[in-house]
């Protein structure tokens, strides 16, 4: 019995030798073709390019909306004043 647990001790070694000396090699070359790289160097500039254009129009539209929305806010007490002065118009001009 002591010879048997001798060579399971010498093979869990030989085992975990192994293992350490191919685990972490050097990675393989990559096989990619120098026009696919270009391809992708091209679509990640374009994709730059829009994602910039696309964050000054997305802040030129913040921009607009707080425009419109003071528009609004100065104008929203103002239906009321406007009907009285329709009503004054059609009054005045025998419309009523």
């Amino acid at each position: 019995m002591g010879s048997a647990s001798g060579w399971l001790a010498v093979l869990s070694i030989s085992v975990l030798i192994a293992g350490f000396s191919s685990g972490c090699g050097p990675a393989p070359p990559c096989e990619t073709s120098l026009v696919t790289l270009d391809e992708t160097r091209l679509d990640v500039e374009t994709y730059e390019q829009e994602a910039a254009e696309t964050g000054e129009r997305a802040a030129d539209l913040k921009s607009r909306l707080a425009e419109k929305r003071k528009e609004i806010d100065a104008i929203k007490d103002k239906p009321a004043d406007l009907e009285k002065r329709v009503y004054e118009l059609k009054k005045g001009s025998g419309r009523e």
